[in-house]
C-alpha cells in the first residue's frame, strides 16, 4: 500500500469558510456540553428555540425532512398527551415531557444546521480530541499523584478527573469516537509506521485511562470501539501477522503490568465485574432494574410518567426499595423508557433508533472510508448497547452527550455521502 496510509479521503467540495462566531462555538461545544449542567441545558434550550423559529421560517429546509425527528415528535406528543394524563403526578410529568424536546432538537440543529460541511466537522472533532486527551491525562495524573491539576482527589479507588463526579470515563467515552475521527484525519498524511503508531497509541491510552477510572462498563465499551477499530485497521492496511503478533504481545504486557502495578484497580474494574455477573441477583444493578420492572407493572402500556422513576420508587413500600435507596433513574436506557413511558414509549424510541441507524448505514462510505465509517457507526451502538448500565437519557449532561454524538454521527454520514439523498429518502 505504499508508505502513506490512505486512511481518509478528505472531501474538498463543501468546505466553506467558517465565521469567527461559528469557529468559537465549534471549539467550545464539547466544553459547553460537559462543562456543567447549566451550560449543557442552556445550549440545548437555545438550540431548540432556534429550531422552532427556523422550522416555520424555512418549510422546505432539511430539518423538516428527517424521519427520525418526526418519530421523535410522535414520541413527544405521546409523552405530553398520554403518559402525562395517566401519571399519578400529571403536572410534574407534563412539565418534564414538555422540556424533553430540547435534547433531540439540539441533535437536529447540529446535524442539519451546525455541522454542515467537512470543515466545521473537523474543527469540532479536533476540539473533542483535545478535550478527550485533557480528561484522560488529567485522570491518569490524579491516579499517579493523588490529585489532578484542579486539586481533586480520588474517592477510594474511583477517579473524578477534572469533574466533580466519579464519571470521567463515562463522559470521555461519549466524545471518544469524535476524537478518534480527528486523529484519523490528522494522521492520514503521515507515513504508515507513524500512522499506525498514533492509532494504536490512542487505543492503548484510552484503554489504560478507562481501566484506571474504575468504571467497569465504560472499560468494556472502550474495548468494544477499540476492538472494532483494530479489526478494521488490520483489514484495511493488510497488516502482517508479525505486526499483529507484536501488537498482541504489547497489549498483553500492558494488561499484565496493570495487574501487577495496580492490583486495586484490577480488582475494581475487572474482578468486581465478574463478581457482579456471578451474583447478579444480589447486585445493586439488579435491585435498581427490578425496581424499574415493578414500576412498569403499575402502568405497562403508557408508563408511570416522564422522569417519575425516583418519585415512583419512593412511593413503593420500604421493603421494595433497593438497599442503597431509590435512584434518580433506572440506570438503563430501555428500562427508563419502559418504566416511565410504557411499552408504547419504548416501541416508538426503538423506531427512532432504527431510523437513525438506517440513515447512518445508507450514508456512510464503508468502501472508501472504512476506519472513519466503522467508528461513526459503532459510536451509537456503544451508546445504546442494551446490556449495560447507563445514565439517564433525559437529564442534562448525559442527554446532551447522547444528542451531541447522534447529531455528529448523522452529519458525518451526510458529508460522506456527498449529498442529502441518504438523509431525505428515509
Amino acid at each position: 500500500m505504499g508508505q502513506i496510509a490512505p486512511t481518509i479521503n478528505h472531501p474538498s467540495a463543501d468546505n466553506q469558510p467558517i465565521s469567527r462566531w461559528s469557529l468559537a462555538f465549534l471549539i467550545l461545544l464539547p466544553f459547553l456540553i460537559l462543562g456543567s449542567r447549566v451550560t449543557s441545558d442552556a445550549t440545548a434550550s437555545i438550540a431548540a428555540l432556534f429550531l422552532a423559529v427556523f422550522w416555520f421560517m424555512r418549510p422546505e429546509s432539511l430539518v423538516r425532512k428527517q424521519a427520525w425527528f418526526k418519530a421523535v415528535l410522535v414520541l413527544w406528543a405521546f409523552m405530553i398527551f398520554v403518559t402525562s394524563f395517566f401519571s399519578v403526578d400529571q403536572l410534574y410529568s407534563l412539565e418534564q415531557s414538555l422540556i424533553f424536546i430540547r435534547w433531540p432538537a439540539f441533535g437536529l440543529v447540529l446535524c442539519c444546521l451546525v455541522f454542515t460541511d467537512a470543515n466545521r466537522l473537523r474543527v469540532f472533532e479536533r476540539s473533542a480530541l483535545v478535550f478527550f486527551l485533557f480528561i484522560a491525562l488529567d485522570s491518569i495524573l490524579q491516579y499517579c499523584l493523588g490529585r489532578d491539576i484542579f486539586g481533586h482527589q480520588p474517592v477510594g479507588t474511583r477517579l473524578t478527573g477534572p469533574f466533580s463526579k466519579l464519571m470521567p470515563g463515562s463522559y470521555a467515552l461519549r466524545i471518544y469516537p469524535m476524537a478518534l475521527v480527528a486523529l484519523l484525519f490528522i494522521s492520514s498524511k503521515l507515513p504508515k509506521p507513524r500512522f499506525l503508531a498514533l492509532v494504536v497509541g490512542m487505543i492503548a491510552l484510552s484503554q489504560v485511562f478507562a481501566f484506571l477510572t474504575g468504571e467497569r462498563i465504560v472499560f468494556l465499551l472502550f474495548g468494544m470501539i477499540n476492538f472494532v477499530l483494530l479489526v478494521a485497521l488490520i483489514y484495511q492496511e493488510k497488516l502482517s501477522f508479525k505486526f499483529i503478533g507484536g501488537a498482541a504481545v504489547a497489549f498483553i504486557a500492558l494488561a499484565v503490568s496493570a495487574v501487577v502495578l495496580a492490583p486495586k484497580m484490577f480488582a475494581r474494574t475487572v474482578m468486581s465485574f465478574f463478581d457482579q455477573l456471578s451474583n447478579f441477583q444480589n447486585s445493586s444493578y439488579y435491585q435498581v432494574f427490578h425496581t424499574a420492572i415493578i414500576l412498569w407493572e403499575q402502568s405497562p402500556i403508557v408508563g408511570i410518567g416522564t422522569r417519575y422513576f425516583n418519585r415512583g420508587c419512593e412511593a413503593l413500600p420500604r421493603v421494595l426499595h433497593p438497599d442503597e435507596g431509590c435512584e434518580v433513574h433506572p440506570h438503563n436506557i430501555y428500562l427508563e423508557w419502559l418504566s416511565q413511558n410504557g411499552v408504547i414509549g419504548l416501541v416508538i424510541f426503538l423506531i427512532i433508533l432504527f431510523l437513525i441507524f438506517r440513515v447512518l448505514w445508507r450514508g456512510l462510505d464503508f468502501k472508501n472510508n472504512l476506519l472513519q465509517s466503522v467508528v461513526v457507526f459503532v459510536a451509537p451502538i456503544m451508546l445504546f448497547w442494551p446490556l449495560t448500565s447507563s445514565m439517564s437519557m433525559q437529564t442534562n449532561n448525559y442527554a446532551g452527550l447522547v444528542w451531541l454524538l447522534l447529531g455528529w454521527a448523522l452529519a458525518r454520514a451526510m458529508v460522506q455521502s456527498r449529498s442529502t439523498a441518504a438523509i431525505t429518502k428515509v
